[in-house]
């Protein structure tokens, strides 16, 4: 039974490295924020493997990461969660978030019509004005000679009657019209619209008062936006990139460190590195590695319990945090039925740090992280881990004899 903490393949047919037996105890002990439906759900499946299983069934892939997060053995969540970020990183190497700049906060876009939208070539044939009105005149003249023809069988009384009326109306009409009658006024009407059919209206659109005015409003809106993003920039800190990579790897040095040995010294790499970078998933992967430890006070001597639940809050900020990540292959998700599997194998002892140990190397040296560090060996020199750290190519070393797992680490 020698070093059986590290020697966990013999465990891969149940969920032996599961805290509590039941959701309940995990509700009570380890204050896991269970829903009313879930809570339902447990009252029908009470027992912690066959609720997981359920949940993978309904295909609710969150909700069984949240559980595993707090159910989990202390240690194994931390190999899990170490785990999930390196799966992050793998899918950024393939596919890494573009970049934004802040110079395009608020830029105006430019408009395209889609292609469906456009008005299809050689759709208008050519319109032949003079063609047209003499089309219209030649029915003018057809529709009136016809006209004439059907008067010849009105009697010559009535006609003759008829005919003065509309005489007297028109004398009036001319009088206003500047001497063009009914039939005259009609005729210039519809000649206008033979002629005025599928033309535009010509206006200078370029040297228009509403051209002008908006052109002014856009050039303010434009000189208020470049503004407001030179306060914003004055007002941000600038980004140290080197340091960030440093610290991003670092934690990932440390959280291993803190894997393999589990000691006071590595719990207090990660609280410290962590703090650098909690933003980031891997400063809070290594923040998640130190509330496993379950004292809050490394080194100290008074033991300061860990809250209940802190893992658990901590280890799920995490997921949510790769999950939503910019940039990769997966959607959320995709993210969270990859995190659920790679943690229910690791509940199962069936994915543990006992492989690397054996071959003397990380997970997380295999990637060829933060590759564009210039000068890495040397800014690596500049702050060397304590106890046992990573080097840069990956091989477990110690600058110290490893401490025993203490007995605060549960």
């Amino acid at each position: 039974m020698a070093n059986v903490s590290n020697q966990l393949d013999w465990m891969n047919k149940h969920l032996v490295l599961l805290q509590y037996k039941t959701v309940n105890e995990a509700v009570e002990q380890e204050m896991f924020p269970a829903t009313t439906d879930l809570l339902e759900l447990a009252e029908k499946y009470p027992n912690s493997e066959d609720f997981l299983h359920e949940l993978e069934n309904r295909k609710e892939y969150k909700d069984a990461c949240s559980f595993l997060a707090y159910n989990l053995h202390h240690r194994a969540a931390v190999w899990w969660s170490y785990i999930c970020v390196i799966d992050l990183l793998k899918e950024l190497k393939k596919a890494p978030a573009k970049p934004r700049d802040i110079d395009d906060i608020g830029k105006p876009k430019p408009f395209n019509l889609p292609d469906w939208a456009k008005k299809p070539e050689g759709l208008d044939q050519p319109y032949d004005v003079d063609k047209k009105l003499a089309e219209f005149r030649d029915y003018k003249d057809k529709a009136f000679a016809a006209h004439q023809e059907r008067l010849k069988n009105i009697d010559p009384e009535i006609r003759k009657s008829c005919e003065e009326a509309i005489e007297i109306v028109m004398q009036e009409v001319r009088q206003k019209h500047g001497g063009k009658d009914l039939f005259d006024l009609l005729n210039s009407a519809c000649e206008k619209v033979v002629r005025d059919h599928n033309q535009d209206f010509v206006i200078d659109v370029a040297n228009s008062p509403i051209t002008k005015a908006k052109k002014e409003l856009q050039d303010k809106i434009e000189a208020s936006r470049k503004e407001t993003i030179e306060t914003i920039k004055a007002a941000l800190p600038k980004v140290d990139l080197k340091a960030k990579l440093k610290n991003k790897r670092s934690a990932l040095d440390s959280v291993y460190s803190y894997i393999v040995s589990p000691d006071e010294d590595n719990a207090n790499n990660c609280i410290k590195i962590g703090n650098k970078g909690p933003d980031t998933p891997e400063g809070l992967l290594a923040l998640v590695a130190f509330w496993s430890f379950g004292d809050l006070a490394p080194k100290g001597t008074v033991v300061v319990k860990t809250p209940a639940g802190l893992l658990g809050n901590g280890i799920n900020s995490l997921l949510l945090m790769l999950a939503l990540a910019p940039g990769g292959e997966k959607k959320l998700k995709e993210r969270y039925e990859t995190y659920f599997k790679l943690g229910y194998d690791v509940a199962a002892g069936k994915n543990n740090w006992s492989k690397s140990i054996e071959e003397g190397k990380a997970p997380h040296a295999e990637l060829n992280l933060y590759e564009n560090l210039e000068e890495e060996a040397a800014v690596s020199k500049d702050e060397p881990t304590q106890t046992q750290s990573t080097s840069p190519n990956g091989n477990a070393q110690s600058s110290a004899p490893a401490k025993p797992i203490i007995n605060r680490f549960k």
